[in-house]
């Protein structure tokens, strides 16, 4: 049971990759908090309105995330290999995927975006100020996406490397500046959620120049001459593919029914405040989820890699349980400051925080299940399993999760508090679902000698 402590060797190289994500990750939550906390000094519906936006930018980050993450599992499989031209030929595959992308995406997220705002706020009395916050904010903050995704493909690269101090970096520089900018342009220049949008894209865009310079400079695997000789591997790109197409569609999948969620918890009035706190404290998870991906990824990617399943098996086993001590830590932690937190938001109403204070609290309780339910989409993922990445993850969203929601919300009483318990307990169910299918072991497989690369 305490077998992941024992031995010293993985727990240092576990360590030695994750701890900078997680620092990563946090200074990342930093920045989501900070802003949110610096708009909430603005007014209730900018809190408001800045998170229905929000809503929209993390569609597109998972979006991009599933894209591009079929690459990922081949680096971290070539990296335990040894093999650099195949490394190269999987971030020439990011660049192309991510020029594609943004071309289609962006527009669609600028027409789109505000009828997913108004979705979100049109059950409130203060619709047109909700509204009008939202899609001005939104308005400004894709331009970030286009900074934001260039240094996303650098820095999931370092990850898969595990090179993750670099990506750690270039968080502090993204954190600081944009810390110091909001102050700047919402207090100082008065411009309210705009300017905390404007404070984004400018800390997007140093932290971008900062990872391209590093990774080019240090000549890392995957990028050094990668631009001078780009070729495609045509056999390498329709395998890559064959992998990614379906992470993809669950990325989209799980985004479309995480929302769809959220739509169901603000049916019940009064209640949207309440989520955004949740939300902003309890990104805190990226941390610990962050962390124990990379490190699932990275080890068990590489384990596979050099085509030693018996490694891999015994790796995944101390990962599974260090990510289960690891959330009841983390859920402790949240539990006991979930009545100090919701504080911070000065302009949200008291009866909003009390709520909020009642939703951390069980969200921490029930952080075990949801971490051990990641930590096996995350083996399945390594293993190049795409289907049943799917199956555990935006299949069980929309058929239990997504129903569940509206059913309560819609043809109960109960209160937001009750609903949102019932559907955190669903997390229980995903969580055996993941560990059966892990137990499968057909997860077993070494991508690196396919006969189409």
């Amino acid at each position: 049971m305490f077998s992941c402590f024992k031995d010293r060797a993985f727990l240092k190289r576990f360590f030695s990759i994750a701890l900078p994500v997680m620092l990563s990750a946090f200074v990342t939550f930093l920045v989501s908090f900070l802003d949110n906390i610096m708009v909430g000094t603005v007014s209730n519906t900018a809190v408001s309105g800045v998170y229905a936006a929000n809503q929209v930018t993390y569609l597109y980050d998972l979006a991009i995330f599933g894209a591009l993450e079929g690459a990922g599992i081949f680096i971290q499989q070539f990296n335990g290999n040894n093999d650099e031209l195949n490394i190269k030929n999987c971030f020439r595959f990011k660049i192309i995927v991510l020029i594609i992308f943004l071309l289609l995406v962006i527009p669609l997220t600028y027409i789109l975006g505000p009828k997913l705002i108004t979705f979100y706020s049109k059950n409130y009395i203060n619709f047109d100020l909700i509204y009008k916050e939202g899609t001005d904010y939104l308005k400004v903050i894709i331009i970030s996406y286009i900074p934001f995704s260039i240094g996303y493909i650098y820095s999931t690269s370092l990850r898969e490397l595990g090179k993750t101090k670099y990506a750690m970096y270039s968080s502090i520089i993204a954190v600081g500046s944009n810390t110091l900018l909001n102050a700047l342009f919402i207090f100082g220049f008065k411009q309210g959620a705009i300017g905390a949008a404007i404070a984004t894209i400018i800390s997007r865009t140093l932290e971008m120049i900062f990872l391209i310079f590093i990774c080019h400079f240090k000549k890392f695997e995957f990028c050094n001459h990668t631009f001078k000789d780009f070729k495609i591997d045509r056999k390498l790109y329709k395998h890559i593919l064959s992998k990614s197409y379906l992470l993809f569609i669950n990325e989209i999948g799980f985004a479309v029914g995480n929302i769809l969620q959220t739509l169901a918890f603000s049916q019940r009035d009064g209640v949207l405040s309440a989520i955004s706190i949740l939300s902003t404290i309890t990104n805190i998870i990226m941390i610990l989820i962050q962390g124990l991906s990379t490190g699932i990824g990275v080890i068990v990617g590489n384990d596979l890699g050099q085509g030693d399943f018996n490694k891999a098996l015994d790796d995944n086993k101390k990962l599974n349980l260090l990510g289960f001590y690891m959330a009841l830590f983390t859920g402790l932690i949240l539990i006991s400051l979930s009545s100090v937190l919701p504080n911070a938001f000065k302009e949200v109403d008291m009866p909003q925080k009390v709520i909020a204070t009642k939703l951390i609290i069980i969200y921490g309780t029930l952080l075990f299940a949801n971490t051990l339910a990641v930590s096996t989409y995350y083996t399945l993922k390594a293993g190049g399993k795409t289907f049943l990445t799917l199956l555990l993850d935006t299949i069980f969203m929309l058929a239990v999760y997504v129903p569940v929601s509206w059913i309560l919300a819609s043809y109960t009483n109960l209160s937001i508090v009750y609903i949102y318990l019932i559907v955190r307990s669903l997390d229980i169910l995903k969580m055996g679902l993941g560990l059966f299918l892990v137990g499968r072991k057909s997860w077993l497989n070494n991508l690196t000698i396919r006969k189409e690369v």
